[in-house]
């Protein structure tokens, strides 16, 4: 007749069974955990991969844009928010006169309606590709530059793929290429030459509410890089001096920078606090639970040591229910925190209001088994101070006391 082997883990498999109720119980409370413990470290490396997306896209010192409309254009970068504002063209060779600018570029803002590659509107960039030091550095990685005409690049987020058509106000435009995800506005951003983008605000200024305040040769915004050594806040108010009294505004991108971080900061300081105040709170519950469970089963134990089972037998039965538990309770939790993250990765987007881009399928793998492996542990370290007290307790005499 065939034995079946009882050793410390079949043991502990088999307790867990016999007492299901208080097993799900814990592998619950463990999931809880590590769900929590998840999706609050998938947002803070989304906010972080934002402001390094947003860091390596701002190529530029200082943006120049209409008086009143900074907020619009960072609306526009950050969040993709469609809007329309002009200056006059002559701005540029005024602003690439002054002192310490070494370099400055246009670009042209074009609101969309809805278009056939979206059921929302976009933001659509005239690019000025001969002068550009900023969008084009990155953008030549995805596709050959500089665009010809009837030609655009779409962001990650709008629907169509290279060499597909995709039509603004009744024009069609051949894809050139998709950018990858940057967790910004340019997810939702088209971008074409500035006088592909020209062409298009005088076709259909009517359309789009812009018929009194555009004119041909008109740009929405100019990007300056100031010279090596040169101030940037000395710059910035020399453009303030020359624009004195005309609608003109220079943001510092520094400032813009600064003020998204900042946001963000915030936002991770709040996840960090929950995610040590809920570590803390259910640590001390399992903590407790386990003290009390091994405090019950002192007779079971007991039991154990007169058939001749010794200490270090009892030790391990508890420690392999306890990882089982675990473990079980961390993959649970983990896998449900990662469907979770992916599924509304876009409302978090939405709801922070900042850039957000979401950790590459290599990160989200480390992150998972990471938590895992802390959601699997924290159950033995939780129940260390309860199993040393019941190993130096003779258990074998606890049955004269019942």
């Amino acid at each position: 007749m065939k034995r079946t082997s009882l050793d410390s883990r079949r043991i502990a498999l088999l307790n867990m069974r016999s007492k299901s109720k208080r097993s799900v119980s814990l592998v619950i409370l463990v999931a809880f955990l590590t769900f929590v413990l998840f999706v609050s470290n998938f947002l803070i490396v989304s906010l972080d991969r934002g402001i390094d997306s947003l860091s390596d896209r701002l190529g530029a010192d200082i943006i120049v844009v209409p008086n009143g409309y900074d907020a619009e254009v960072q609306g526009s970068i950050l969040r993709g928010e469609p809007s329309n504002f002009f200056m006059n063209e002559d701005n540029l060779g005024r602003i690439r006169m002054l002192d310490g600018v070494k370099r400055a570029t246009p670009q042209l803002f074009v609101a969309t309606l809805s278009a056939s590659c979206c059921s929302f509107p976009v933001q659509i960039v005239g690019i000025d590709f001969e002068s550009d030091f900023v969008v084009a550095p990155w953008l030549k990685n995805e596709v050959k530059l500089p665009l010809g005409p009837g030609e655009v690049l779409v962001g990650h987020s709008i629907t169509g793929n290279k060499d597909e058509l995709v039509k603004f106000f009744n024009h069609e435009y051949m894809v050139k290429g998709k950018l990858s995800k940057t967790g910004m506005g340019f997810d939702n951003t088209v971008f074409m030459d500035i006088k592909e983008a020209e062409k298009l605000a005088e076709a259909n200024a009517d359309v789009i509410g812009i018929k009194d305040n555009f004119n041909s040769g008109m740009i929405s915004s100019v990007l300056v890089g100031v010279e090596d050594g040169a101030e940037v806040n000395d710059v910035q108010n020399a453009i303030r001096r020359e624009f004195k009294g005309e609608d003109v505004f220079p943001i510092l991108s520094l400032s813009m920078m600064n003020e998204v971080g900042s946001y963000a900061n915030n936002i991770k300081r709040y996840l960090y606090f929950l995610i040590i105040v809920l570590w803390l709170m259910i640590f001390l519950t399992i903590a407790l639970m386990y003290s009390i469970i091994i405090k019950e089963r002192k007779v079971e134990f007991a039991s154990f040591r007169v058939i001749g089972c010794k200490k270090k037998d009892i030790l391990k039965i508890m420690i392999n229910e306890i990882l089982a538990i675990n473990f079980s309770g961390a993959v649970i939790g983990s896998t449900i925190g990662l469907v979770f993250s992916v599924l509304f990765g876009n409302w978090f987007k939405t709801s922070f209001n900042t850039p957000f881009l979401a950790p590459r399928a290599g990160e989200l793998t480390v992150l998972f088994v990471t938590i895992i492996f802390f959601g699997t542990i924290v159950g033995p370290i939780a129940s260390a101070i309860s199993l040393r007290k019941i190993n130096k307790e003779e258990l074998g005499l606890l049955i004269n006391d019942k």
